[in-house]
């Protein structure tokens, strides 16, 4: 993928994750704004939730598609430009409706040398980098504390660590160690946890003290925080520009501690009273980001934590699961808003003498087709032999779909024409000197930056085939057979090639898809006049059978109906695959398009130069 295209899918996933998030967290805010007394436990793996949305929402390859944008009243086909193809093709393309690619010189002449898009990207490159730097040296800090501390051989707290995991079920225990280096419990390492405690204050700490100590800490490692706290950390990583990110990790840390201190509360062998005095004990700390501590970061969580001591007990807990699936199914997935699906009903005709075929294209949004389709004009009737048969209503309510015509073959792009003047590289009609120009001819191969009709008089000015370089300047005549000079001016134009041929080539792969679309089309089309043709023939049953008889043969048409609408269906699924396909490749064209502008003002750059150094140095005849 091209490093433009990469930078537009990158800056569109941040922004449409970014705005799902807002959503999503508003929701969640309200939730547990409102819902007071909703367990802690609820309230983490609902903020998890946010921060899984994000992370989700960048690396989802397709969002699920919400069909409530009203459908396109009349079907309108996007074609990317042909590398090929002439401005004179363009404007014709133009004059019948249809819309400009967004390859088009035009629509990218805001662009120069490296885009903005391309600059955010680096940018959130750069802040991405700076996040887990940081994070690198506080897990190597980390490292080196466990490295530094040494296994507790105290039989009291041995034991009291033995029993308390007996007692919470778990069976492999983290290895219990003491560290010179932290001030509170921590529990570290999710591949070989390990448990510290703190040399300074063990000493200090009563029965109970660590009991409870060690009963949150074991809680975390039997919830799993270690591993589950990778993906909030990770949002925060990625959209350390959002705001949210840092809400959803900062409220998702606090209510995991809650959850945990709710756990230790849970034992009836221990008061709120004596725990609050525990937490203050501990006090404020920082804590390493791969670590989980008893101490609070900030004296602001140690606060709500104290407050939630108070309500650890929550009537909701019967509804908290419910709660969280739907918030998971209302915003945890990525969406996008789509068109819907249904075709709109086609215009009546307003006069009998003409009658208009409607032209109906598959809605699967395509975003890229490579060729034109331009629906075709209204036949006029002349006689009533000549006017084709409206479409009956049907009789039993089922809607019948509207008659499709194929699609008529792509026009292909003019190709230029020249007389006696060999393959043109190059054809520009714009000259940044006003009426200057130039002409380079070596052999068969014509670069040229001005008017056709100078192309004989260079052509006369050739001996015996040989390169030649043709320069008009404020009104005087030059000509170049100097090979260095003339080299330089060739190199000059390479890159404009270059791209050139890629453009062509991904042309190529588009026009192969195209084509594929067209035959789609023409399968859509003939099933379209099969149940008009079908509908038809149940108006003339109704109108000529008895009453008695009608039922099994409705019940047969309907049969009938339906068998070819799901053949429209299947080929209509067809077509939304061909349309992704495009995609990528109508990206790859516009990033195309955004280097050529920029080598096509550094070629200009550079063959000014070159024309100015030859004048002056006399390596240009005049004449």
């Amino acid at each position: 993928m091209d490093v433009f295209a990469w930078a537009d899918l990158l800056l569109s996933r941040l922004l449409a994750a970014s705005a799902q998030a807002l959503v999503l967290g508003a929701l969640v805010w309200a939730l547990c704004r409102y819902l007071p007394r909703l367990d802690a436990g609820t309230r983490c793996w609902l903020w998890w939730l946010v921060a899984t949305q994000m992370v989700i929402g960048l690396l989802w390859p397709s969002p699920v598609g919400l069909p409530l944008l009203p459908a396109d009243p009349a079907p309108v086909v996007q074609m990317a430009q042909v590398a090929a193809a002439t401005p004179e093709v363009q404007s014709a393309v133009a004059g019948n409706g249809v819309i400009a690619s967004p390859t088009d010189p035009a629509a990218v002449s805001s662009w120069s040398g490296v885009s903005w898009q391309l600059t955010l990207a680096l940018a959130w490159c750069l802040g991405v980098g700076l996040l887990l730097a940081r994070s690198v040296r506080d897990f190597m800090r980390l490292r080196r504390a466990i490295a530094l501390s040494r296994a507790c051989r105290i039989p009291a707290v041995e034991a009291a660590y033995l029993a308390l995991g007996a007692e919470l079920g778990i069976v492999r225990l983290p290895a219990l160690r003491i560290s010179d280096a932290i001030d509170s419990p921590q529990l570290a390492g999710p591949w070989r946890p390990v448990l510290l405690l703190p040399a300074r204050q063990l000493a200090r700490m009563s029965g109970g003290d660590l009991r409870m100590a060690l009963h949150h800490e074991l809680t975390h490692f039997k919830r799993r925080d270690l591993w589950w706290g990778w993906l909030p950390a990770l949002a925060q990583h990625l959209f350390f520009f959002h705001p949210l990110a840092h809400l959803a990790v900062r409220e998702y840390a606090f209510a995991r501690e809650a959850a945990c201190d709710a756990a230790v509360m849970a034992d009836p062998r221990h008061a709120p009273h004596d725990y609050g005095r525990l937490l203050v004990k501990l006090g404020v700390a920082p804590t390493p980001a791969p670590a989980l501590a008893g101490a609070s970061p900030t004296f602001r969580i140690l606060k709500r934590r104290l407050l939630m001591l108070q309500h650890t007990a929550s009537p909701l807990r019967a509804s908290a699961l419910t709660l969280t699936i739907g918030v998971v199914l209302l915003g945890a997935l990525p969406y996008r808003v789509t068109a819907s699906s249904a075709p709109a009903a086609p215009a009546p005709v307003a006069r009998p003498a003409v009658v208009a075929r409607p032209a109906v294209a598959p809605q699967a949004n395509p975003v890229v087709a490579p060729t034109p389709v331009v629906a075709p004009g209204p036949i006029r009737v002349t006689s009533a032999s000549d006017m084709p048969i409206p479409p009956v209503p049907p009789a039993s309510g089922i809607p019948v779909p509207p008659a499709v015509a194929p699609a008529p073959p792509p026009v292909p792009p003019s190709p230029l024409a020249l007389s006696s003047a060999g393959s043109v590289a190059m054809w520009s009609m714009s000259s940044s000197r006003g009426d200057d120009s130039y002409i380079l001819i070596n052999g068969e191969h014509v670069t040229m930056h001005g008017d056709s009709d100078d192309i004989r008089t260079v052509k006369q000015l050739q001996r015996g085939g040989e390169p030649l370089l043709w320069i008009r300047k404020d009104g005087q005549q030059y000509v170049v057979r100097d090979a260095a000079t003339l080299q330089r001016l060739k190199a000059a134009h390479a890159p404009i090639e270059a791209l050139g041929q890629e453009q062509g080539a991904l042309g190529e792969q588009q026009g192969a898809l195209g084509k594929q679309q067209g035959e789609l089309g023409v399968r859509q089309g003939e099933l379209g006049m099969k149940i008009a043709a079908l509908s038809v023939q149940r108006a003339e049953a109704t109108m000529g059978q008895r009453r008695d008889g009608r039922a099994a043969q409705e019940e047969e048409f309907a049969r009938r109906t339906e068998a070819l609408s799901r053949e429209q269906e299947v080929l209509a699924k067809q077509q939304e695959a061909l349309a992704r396909q495009q995609e990528p490749l109508a990206r790859q064209q516009e990033a195309l398009a955004r280097k050529q502008e920029a080598a096509s003002k550094a070629m200009q750059r550079e063959v000014d130069r070159v024309i100015d150094e030859a004048i002056r140095t006399g390596t240009a005849e005049r004449l």
